[in-house]
Order: structure tokens, then sequence, then C-alpha cells
């Protein structure tokens, strides 16, 4: 949300947009863009300065913020977004002085403190950066001490992964837009990247190294504009003087050219890459395998400081087994393999690294099916197996030789019929293209946010879930009481419907499959999940289904009383698709958006006419609103955790690449389903402009 310049069309047009008659409210342009929003801003403020007195326009600029702060208090993330977009705005109005910057600083700080969704803290940090360069000496003491400081002691402390990724997006946008009041922060910021780097989620380590990049790059600017060496001793270029240590820690953020093309800088740097932790990443050298096994070996032979994180991607004919056991690899912490032929083995001497691996990315091979291995992985955190065979044993084993695993990903493994998670640090499952599955137990895992499952519309294994008291997250899951277990209950028939003796009131955010839809079956299904506040239902269109429930008051469903959202994917309108979402429309009492997905762009004609047969104007909550989006071409809009992941990037090693990133990221995102706030999966899906 960098600082807009307004077209002169929406200039010339801004005074039609706001209501001479009514009170100014910003809730009324939440279906605008922040170009509006800037416009309609500037011309209120601007109509009220002329027409008040000095004395009168801080109490106007004060009912603006008595807005901005109700809004930013929504569930609703466009709603929090449209605050954030008047945030933006107010801070190139020349009105309010300096009480204004230290107003809009306070809010930013509340929405990281408060806000956990990714959606959100990257715009507001976003603004925060305008706001530190707009506002330069007005805001630099706001600045310094209600938000950096909150940043560095928020990677301080026990590890809270929102609170991470909110600190380090924070310092990116100070170093960037602050950086004479950062600089007097680094010992702090660098022992911060060092906390970031070894944080076993990937998102959280990459905006570390973001936040260091911006770092290295306003420095490099204040050296430039420094004529004399005095003034360079004197501590503009900061990153030549901190201790090697230090400097070394910065180069094993780099890609590995980068890396090797730092002893170019200067005779400071000329022999620090040598002993520095190295990021060994075959993408980052160039040629073909020949000329890239030829530079691994030549880095692991000659190589004199600690390789801690080593990426290995189709290299036809390298010698695995040979580089696993290099000395340079010894106290290796991150390993992201993907074997070059299918049938391939992986060599046993990878399991030399399990007493200090932290993260685990192996594909397309076949593991450890030779001899009996012992697996003890103390420290390992992050495990993701794609695209590979293992037997049903061996990957038990591995998972009961992990004591501290937080995170486990399956992508179309093969090998077992049944996977059994007994894990007291497990966090985060997810299971993708699991159509070798026939059962998934979840026996007993305390810790447990999330368990995520694609391979819609296909055979769903049975889902067992015994002892799960955290679990948040849920799906998909195929409504069938057959297909999912409870405690130690059973499925009992009553009435022609499946209903479970037990229920889920942890579960907040659920994704369902559906043929039909079929409302009834739905309907039942969510008396499982009292507590439910976001519900995504993944539809296949039957024109003889009819959706006709009464509600039965002796027999409540208890979760539209708290259901906020509702997203329905594959919506096409017609009557099944019409009476399934309008239950929503006239039971969920706090229900605040409504999405429907449509495949191909609806048209303006066909919008107002669902708005009707929706009957939007007898809904239950009258803060509720409507969203239509359109998704294009043969891709499902499953949200962002989905078969198919394998669709991206170009080439085989660049999509492979990618699908253990996007894995990565899924796990760690605040919903996995919503697409809206996942960069990979805009590309197949467009949200129209237009809302109801």
């Amino acid at each position: 949300m960098k600082p807009s310049r307004l077209s002169p069309e929406i200039a010339r047009n801004a005074q039609d947009l706001v209501a001479k008659d009514q009170p100014f409210s910003i809730a009324a342009y939440i279906s605008s863009g922040p170009d509006v929003i800037a416009a309609v801003l500037r011309k209120h403020v601007e109509e009220e300065a002329r027409g008040l007195g000095g004395e009168d326009l801080p109490r106007v600029m004060d009912q603006l913020y008595e807005q901005i702060s109700s809004l930013l208090q929504s569930n609703d993330a466009a709603v929090v977004l449209l605050a954030l977009h008047a945030i933006d705005a107010l801070i190139d109005l020349p009105f309010g002085g300096p009480s204004k910057f230290a107003k809009l600083a306070n809010f930013l700080r509340n929405v990281f403190e408060v806000k956990r969704d990714p959606e959100i803290l990257v715009p507001a940090s976003t603004v925060l950066g305008h706001l530190a360069n707009v506002g330069g000496p007005l805001t630099a003491r706001q600045v310094e001490q209600q938000i950096i400081t909150t940043a560095l002691g928020w990677l301080g402390e026990d590890r809270v992964e929102y609170r991470r990724f909110a600190a380090l997006l924070i310092l990116k946008e100070m170093a960037e837009n602050a950086f004479t009041v950062l600089k007097n922060y680094v010992p702090e910021f660098f022992g911060a990247i060092l906390i970031a780097s070894r944080d076993p989620k990937l998102v959280i380590r990459e905006r570390g190294v973001e936040a260091l990049r911006a770092f290295a790059h306003s420095n490099m600017k204040a050296a430039a504009v420094c004529t004399s060496k005095k003034a360079k001793l004197d501590g503009i270029d900061l990153i030549s003087l901190l201790p090697d240590g230090i400097l070394c820690t910065i180069i094993s953020f780099l890609r590995t050219d980068d890396a090797v093309r730092t002893s170019a800088l200067s005779r400071r740097w000329h022999h620090l890459w040598l002993s520095a932790p190295l990021n060994l990443n075959t993408e980052h050298i160039s040629g073909y395998c020949p000329e890239k096994i030829e530079v691994v070996t030549k880095i692991l032979s000659q190589h004199q400081g600690p390789i801690r994180r080593l990426h290995l991607h189709s290299l036809y004919f390298a010698d695995l087994d040979g580089w696993f056991r290099s000395p340079a690899l010894d106290n290796l912490q991150e390993i992201d393999i993907w074997v070059a032929r299918f049938d391939d083995p992986l060599p046993l001497s990878v399991l030399r690294f399990a007493p200090t691996l932290r993260v685990a990315l192996i594909a397309h091979c076949s593991l450890f099916e030779d001899g009996d291995p012992t697996f003890n992985f103390p420290h390992l955190k992050t495990l993701a197996l794609g695209s590979l065979s293992i037997w049903e044993d061996t990957l038990h084993s591995i998972l009961s030789g992990c004591p501290v695993l937080e995170s486990l990903m399956l992508n179309n493994c093969a090998g077992f019929d049944r996977l059994v998670i007994n894990s007291p640090t497990l966090r985060s499952l997810g299971v993708c293209d699991d159509h070798h599955m026939e059962e998934l137990v979840i026996q007993n895992a305390p810790c447990l946010e999330r368990c995520v499952r694609t391979n819609l519309f296909r055979t769903t294994p049975v889902i067992e879930v015994i002892r799960a008291p955290k679990l948040e997250i849920l799906g998909s899951l195929e409504v069938n009481f057959d297909k999912l277990k409870l405690g130690t209950t059973v499925s009992q028939q009553e009435m022609g419907v499946c209903k479970l003796k037990m229920s889920m009131h942890s579960v907040k955010i659920l994704h369902l499959t559906s043929s039909g839809p079929n409302l009834d079956a739905v309907v039942a299904f969510l008396k499982v999940f009292p507590c439910l506040e976001k519900l995504y239902i993944m539809s296949t269109l039957q024109m003889d289904m009819e959706n006709v429930h009464h509600l039965d008051p002796t027999d409540p469903v208890e979760c539209l009383d708290h259901l906020r959202y509702v997203e329905l994917k594959c919506y096409m309108g017609k009557k099944p698709d019409v009476d399934f979402a309008t239950f929503f429309v006239l039971n969920a009492k706090v229900l605040e958006l409504m999405k429907f997905i449509v495949k191909d762009r609806c048209t303006q004609k066909w919008r107002t006419n669902q708005y009707k047969q929706l009957q939007f104007d007898s809904r239950a909550s009258q803060n509720a609103r409507f969203e239509f989006g359109s998704y294009f071409g043969s891709a499902y809009p499953t949200g962002c955790f989905r078969v198919g992941g394998f669709e991206f990037g170009s080439g085989h090693i660049g999509k492979r690449r990618l699908v253990h990133h996007h894995d990565d990221h899924v796990l760690s995102m605040a919903d996995p389903f919503d697409s809206s706030s996942c960069g990979l999966c805009r590309i197949v899906l467009h949200h129209d402009d237009n809302v109801l």
C-alpha cells in the first residue's frame, strides 16, 4: 500500500462519491479500491476543513479515527483491509499534525498485536512503511518506541509463530523506510535475524531473509552517499563493521552463487564465504547436470565452513552416497532433495544427518525399503515427503523417532494403507493426493491444530479422531458419516440420516465436499461442529437434488450462532445451489461474508439475478455481504491446499521446488482453504471487483 497517485478521473469524480446528506462512513466504501477510498477521504476532509474553523477540524479527524478503530476490531479480513486502506490514505493528507501520526502508529501496533492472518499482517506492514517514510522526524520516536522495540521483543520471547511473522514484517519495513532509527538497534536486529534463521517454519526464515536484505540495501545506500572515509569509519557502513561471525551468518542467508560473489566486495569480505555457513542449493548453480555435479563436488571438498542447508534437485548420475559422507555436511540442519529417478532409493547414509536435522523435505524416490535402519531424529520439527514410496512400518518408525515433530506433510505417497498419528508435539498435518490411503487415525495428538487433506471427489479414507483437543482446522471431509469417527464412538442410523454421538467443539474452520450439494446431509454433519466459524463447501451439481430443510427447535444447529464466513466453491447458480445457499442466508445469525466461487466470469446481470434469488434482503444477519469470484479453465478452486500443486513452475525442477515451498507455507497459513491470501493460488483464482 504505497502512497497512491489519484488519477484525474478519480479526482474529478470524488465529489460524486461523497454523499452530501448523510454522515460520512468509511464502511460504505468496502467494495471500493484503495484509490477510491483515498479520493473520498481527501474530498471529505478538505470540504470539512473549508467549512469549519481550525478548532473543529480535530473533531472531524477524531470521528474518522473512531470509525477506523471500530473497523479494525472486525473479524472479517475485508473490513480490516478497508481500515488499512483508510489509514494509508490519511497518511498523505496535510491535516492532523503530529498527533495524527501518533494515532495511526498506535492503530498499526494494535493490528500487529491482535491479528494473526498474513492476509492482514502483510498489507499492515506496508502501511507502516508508508507511515515511517512520510512521517519522518514526526514519527521517528513513535516508531522507535511503539513498533521496533515491540517487534524485537516478540522475536526474543517464547516462540509464537504469528508474532514472529509480524515482527519480521515490521523490521523489513523499518529497514526500508526508517533506517536512521533502526540503525540504533543493530545488535538487537541481527540477534533477531539469528533467531528467525533457526525457526522450523520456512515462511519465518524467508521473512528473516527479506528483512536482512532490506537492511543491507539501506546500509549500502547510506554508504553510497558518504563522501569521506572517516564518515564510513564513523558508522555509515554498518555491515562491514560487524564481527566475522555475524557477517558469516549474513552470507549463510544468501543464494549459493551470491555467497560466492561476496568475496569480490572488498578485502574485508574476500575470504569470509569460505568459512561461512553455506546454503548449498543446486538451483542457484548455472549449467546442466554435469556442470552442477562438478561444482557441488568441488564445494563439498573445499568449503571450510559448515553447510547448514542442502538442496539437491534432479541431478542425474550424482554420487549422492559419496556427497552425504562428506565432512562438510557434518551438523547439517536442513535437507531438501528431489531424486532424479523415481525408482532410485535414497542412500542410507542420509541417516547420518539425523542427530542435527531440523527440516527434511524428501521426494521422488523409494525410502528405506532395504535394510532395517533405526530412526532417531531428536531435533526434527518439519518433515515433508512427496511422490515417493515408503512401507507403512517404515513410515510409522520414522514418526516414532521424531519426538519434537511439529509439521508433517505427505504429498502423493504410496506404500501404506493406514496412517496413525501418535505425537505429543505435532501441530500441523497435511495429506495431499491420498488415494492410496484407506484410513487416517489421529490416535493421540494433544497439540494438533490443523488436519488438512485433499484429493477431492475421489476415494476418501476413513478418518478417525480419537484425541485432538486443540484441533481447529479440519478438511476436506466428504459429507459421509461412514468416513468419520470421533473418539471411540461409532455412527448410528437414525431416520435415514447418520449421526455421531460426539461433537468437536474445538473446530473453527471446516472444509467439506458434497454431491448435490446435499443440504440435509451437510446440516446433519454441521451438528458435529457446534463452534464452527468458517465453512467451505466444494460441491458437484445434481439437478434433481431437493434442498429444503426446516430447522427443528428441539435439535438446533448450534454453529449457525457462530458462523461468520461461508464459501461455496464451484457454485453454478442453479436451483439446488440457490436453495442450499439460501439456507445459510436465512439462518446464519452472525454471518459477515458469503462468497460464491463461479467457473468463468459472471456478468452483472447474472449477479443481480442471484442477489434476488438468494433472498439477501431477508438475511438473518444484517451485516452479511455477498461476494462473487471466478476461476478459469480446468483448475478447481479448492483453496490454497489442493491437488495439482505440481502445475506450478516451469520445468520439472521448478514445479517440485514450488510444491514443497507452497506446502510448507500452507501449513503455516491462518486459513489454508483461503486461496485469496496465497500468491501462488492467485494464479488460477480471480475475484470479481463487484461485491453485493
